[in-house]
């Protein structure tokens, strides 16, 4: 328990970074700027952010229900 913990930590800390870079890229270009590419960029940022923390928490949840299954397994 105590490395997905750590994962989960690190996941939300590299994810956290991405979007919010993400975000200020996304307001300055859309708002600041006329340049698409910006706009383009911190929309991409964002999205790839949100989607490796999902997939990280996904595994996270995968890896914790094969240990409890072969915790239990061992037990019989």
């Amino acid at each position: 328990m105590e490395v997905n913990k750590k994962l989960l930590k690190g996941l939300s800390l590299v994810c956290g970074t991405l979007i919010t870079i993400g975000a200020v890229l996304f307001i300055y270009g859309y708002f600041v700027s006329a340049i698409t590419l910006v706009t383009a960029i911190g929309i991409g940022l964002a999205e790839g952010g949100t989607f490796i923390f999902i997939m990280g928490l996904f595994l996270v949840a995968v890896e914790e229900n094969i240990r409890r299954k072969n915790q239990n397994q061992r037990q019989l």
